[in-house]
């Protein structure tokens, strides 16, 4: 798996992708990135950085099994919305990139209007974007944020200044994998169907 890896850090490079971007495509820290991208030798003598990769191609790749997914994640946000930890979504809005397939499944599960958002990146920051205009409207609307793996944040961040900003009303985020070890981000609930944690040393 890790030359997989290396290889794809290496494919994106190739295509003139930033150590940033890269590390935003993969949904790993800058620092993977970097050592993914060194030789052979050189990357066999520096000590691997304390990462993990999320591979969910084998779920996203197959309709059925994003079917299923989504059905469970519909679920968790239903018994958030029970539990009042947010209130009832009126759109699902899906960060652009790897979210997209599945906030639409999302959204067909929960028969919901879809709608997506970008955030942009400026040198190392992200920072808030656009509403994808092919989509649904958001503007005085409850929106559900949707993503696959949510890693530090920072794109979730300028995600919901964004949908802030088109005044829409953000409830919640939704996501597969949280690496992050959050429970909120930017005062919004944060529930995940998998919890990647680190486990402290005695």
């Amino acid at each position: 798996m890790a030359q997989e890896l290396v290889k794809r850090a290496q494919g994106l490079k190739s295509k003139g992708l930033s150590t940033y971007e890269i590390a935003d495509e993969l949904k790993v820290q800058p620092d993977t990135v970097v050592w993914l991208l060194l030789k052979g030798k050189e990357r066999a003598l520096k000590h691997p950085p304390h990462d993990v990769f999320v591979d969910w191609s084998s779920l996203g790749s197959h309709g059925k099994r994003l079917a299923a997914i989504a059905s469970a994640l519909a679920d968790l946000a239903r018994d958030s919305v029970k539990a009042s930890e947010f209130a009832e979504p009126d759109v699902i809005v899906a960060v652009e990139g790897s979210g997209m397939v599945l906030g639409v499944a999302l959204a067909k599960e929960w028969e919901k209007p879809f709608a997506a958002v970008r955030s942009h990146r400026v040198d190392r920051k992200k920072v808030p974007g656009l509403v994808n205009p092919s989509f649904h409207n958001v503007a005085g609307k409850k929106v559900l944020v949707a993503d696959a793996v949510l890693r530090a944040g920072v794109t979730h961040r300028a995600a919901i200044q964004t949908l802030r900003d088109a005044k829409a009303k953000p409830v919640g985020v939704l996501v597969l994998v949280n690496k992050s070890g959050m429970t909120k981000i930017d005062g919004l609930p944060l529930r995940s169907l998998i919890q990647i944690l680190p486990v402290a040393s005695p």
